[in-house]
């Protein structure tokens, strides 16, 4: 610690390559941490998911609507503990920039496959007895100001009766851990009933296994219980299910991990130039510090110890804007948070940084010759 202030006062020496330095290894360092901060959050929250959870979709595409004719037969399979039919479609709050998904399902069958959602019993019994009701997301009822004896109008696909105009009343909040729930959940047969395309269709099957261990064979059961018909079924895991959506935008891994290379690889070259042309211009001054009584290793010791001070200093700038800009990302795939492995990661690549961009510079360090150095030489 003795050794600090000197250390602190070579890295200003230069105030302008300083602050150059400075906002080369932030910008690095903050790109990283919102890249690499949404890839692992992403894959945390698929780790997350629950294996006994299946969705049954269409063999055809996603999105691709089934039957609600499917739906004795899909809860007459093995294995099967719940099912419950999904149907979503996006809604329209007073403004076109005021968004909540509208999803109708099999209330009871629903919240016994949800089982974290936080809700009270007793809202989830006043949905099956109102068949206009709706329960709100939590973030959407912060948003909005909205509460439970609310009535909303959402702007939606059509009705049979010729509007857009779908009207619900709120008689619950619900939230979900880790996570800011926007959509307003209703009745499945209130929805059903009432619009004007897809009717007695679903967009999916939501499906809980007796068992984690059992999953896969009831998703295999499945799929053969409707292959060869006119409804040839898909059942994907959560997780599968999340992790397949990903792929479909893009290869997020290959993505993230190109651009850091490339950013790192070009600040690596940029550190280690700026680096030896500072300790060029101060070989007089480290030569001063052998006559001083300073040892070789000391010297290049110091150097060393310069940049690691200045990289990690630099390097947890970056990261926190990073974490600051992250927690309005990652709540989307159910992290609230940067994971630690990313802070970790990141000061771990601020050592191999300065360790590497400081390598030539501490060797000459060490090397000096206190007479060559003083002439010049």
């Amino acid at each position: 610690m003795r050794y600090l202030p000197l250390i602190w006062s070579g890295l200003w020496r230069k105030k302008n390559r300083t602050v150059l330095m400075l906002l080369q290894i932030v910008t690095a360092f903050l790109l990283f941490g919102l890249l690499q901060g949404v890839n692992s959050g992403i894959k945390q929250a698929i780790a997350r998911t629950h294996a006994d959870r299946l969705y049954v979709g269409s063999n055809v595409a996603l999105g691709d609507a089934l039957p609600i004719s499917l739906l004795p037969r899909l809860r007459r399979i093995q294995g099967v503990t719940e099912v419950s039919p999904l149907t979503q479609f996006p809604g329209q709050f007073q403004r076109p920039d005021q968004r909540i998904p509208i999803t109708a399902v099999d209330v009871d069958s629903f919240f016994r496959i949800f089982a974290e959602y936080v809700i009270d019993k007793a809202q989830i019994a006043a949905l099956k007895a109102n068949r206009t009701g709706g329960l709100i997301g939590a973030a959407s009822a912060r948003r909005y100001g909205l509460k439970v004896g609310d009535r909303i109008t959402l702007i939606a696909p059509p009705r049979q009766d010729g509007t857009n105009a779908w009207t619900f009343d709120i008689v619950g909040v619900f939230d979900v851990p880790g996570d800011e729930p926007g959509q307003i959940i209703v009745n499945y047969d209130y929805v059903n009933d009432s619009r004007f395309a897809g009717r007695d269709t679903v967009l999916a099957y939501l499906v809980l296994a007796e068992s984690v261990a059992r999953s896969p064979a009831v998703g295999l059961a499945i799929d053969n219980a409707f292959a060869n018909s006119s409804h040839e079924t898909r059942t994907q895991s959560e997780g599968d299910m999340r992790a397949s959506q990903i792929r479909r935008i893009a290869d997020l891994d290959f993505i993230v991990h190109g651009i850091i290379a490339a950013v790192f690889f070009g600040l690596l070259f940029a550190t280690s130039a700026l680096m030896m042309q500072s300790n060029r211009e101060r070989t007089p001054e480290l030569a001063v510090l052998k006559t001083l009584g300073f040892s070789d290793r000391v010297v290049m010791a110091l150097i060393v110890f310069e940049a690691l001070v200045f990289c990690l200093f630099a390097a947890a700038i970056g990261l926190s804007l990073a974490a600051l800009l992250i927690s309005r990302t990652l709540p989307v795939v159910g992290t609230v948070s940067m994971p630690a492995i990313v802070i970790l990661s990141g000061l771990m690549f601020a050592v191999l940084l300065a360790l590497v961009g400081s390598a030539v510079p501490a060797r000459r360090g060490l090397k000096l010759r206190v007479a060559d150095a003083l002439a010049g030489r």
